[in-house]
């Protein structure tokens, strides 16, 4: 499907908040609230939106993000496909995504300690053993997701962005109620309140006030896209970065590229082989070449090593491994 401009800026709104009504991001665009339904609807359809998503605090309700590179033993293509389907149905699985490299499939198990993520783990490695070839894990100390920045240039008017990667937060107890509004909006974001209402049997007055409640206490940080780079001509790729020995506020000023640049719309700070990684969606494979070297120039005192891989397709993407 090509997307034209307006397509293109709607993504960008969505990606900055999911939830908002048809009537802003229409006063946004100056399109009608039925033509800016009408585009929403279209790209659903179509396989680019494949989702809304909930954007939670992994550390507010004491989840760990784990990271799994794995190496496929060759599989065909209908194989291949049907451990995708297979994995796809795990809960503790929240991301993944096949690769091109060193390493075939990455998926993200989120659990509430190691132990837990080590049961899961063994369990995938006993069941799909004939599978798995090799793997490497590594754990998330703190991650940014950020809108996709280059649907829209014109429109970024401030990248500092919030600073809050050291910050000492207490994990929240949800109850039986919070745990329901979060299960039912996870991947579903644009659920009004109505429909959401319904859908966990509640009064919308009291779903609307829970809901307001996580967002205040910091649960639910705001509400994204998941949908397809190659739709709108672009791909997307990993990099893996171990630096030297570096300070904090040389760590800081990486943070603060990664939010001001265009291009990029993940970072993470990681505990494994490397120290950070990003994702970038490029143009094309020189775009990205480039954007390495830039990076490069930029950064080359402090960057030991990168390694790059091509994200060919998500398969999967929520924060919530219930």
């Amino acid at each position: 499907m090509k997307l034209d401009n307006t397509d293109k800026k709607l993504l960008f709104l969505l990606d900055q908040d999911a939830r908002a009504p048809l009537t802003e991001l229409a006063g946004k665009l100056r399109l009608s609230r039925e033509a800016v339904n009408y585009r929403i609807r279209k790209m659903e359809r179509n396989g680019t939106l494949r989702g809304f998503v909930t954007k939670l605090n992994p550390r507010k309700l004491s989840l760990i993000n784990f990271e799994v590179f794995l190496k496929l033993n060759n599989l065909n293509a209908t194989s291949h496909s049907k451990l995708i389907e297979e994995l796809r149905k795990y809960g503790f699985i929240t991301w993944m995504a096949s690769l091109g490299g060193s390493f075939d499939l990455m998926i993200e198990i989120t659990a509430p300690s190691p132990a837990e993520f080590d049961a899961a783990f063994s369990m995938l490695l006993d069941k799909y053993s004939k599978n798995i070839s090799n793997y490497h894990i590594s754990t998330r100390v703190f991650q940014y997701t950020y809108e996709k920045k280059y649907l829209w240039p014109e429109k970024i008017t401030n990248t500092a962005g919030h600073l809050g990667m050291y910050a000492q937060e207490t994990s929240i107890q949800l109850d039986a109620l919070d745990r329901k509004i979060i299960s039912a909006i996870a991947t579903d974001a644009r659920l009004s309140i109505i429909d959401l209402s319904k859908k966990i049997k509640e009064a919308p007055s009291t779903v609307s006030f829970r809901l307001r409640q996580l967002e205040q206490k910091g649960i639910i940080e705001g509400y994204m896209t998941f949908s397809r780079a190659r739709d709108f001509g672009y791909s997307s790729f990993k990099a893996l970065i171990t630096v030297r020995n570096f300070s904090k506020d040389e760590e800081r000023k990486l943070l603060l590229f990664s939010q001001a640049h265009p291009n990029i719309y993940y970072f993470t700070k990681t505990l494994g082989n490397w120290n950070f990684e990003m994702d970038v969606e490029v143009g094309s494979p020189q775009e990205y070449q480039q954007f390495l070297m830039d990076f490069r120039s930029k950064f080359g005192d402090l960057i030991q090593d990168i390694e790059s891989f091509s994200i060919f397709e998500e398969h999967k993407f929520t924060m919530w491994p219930y």
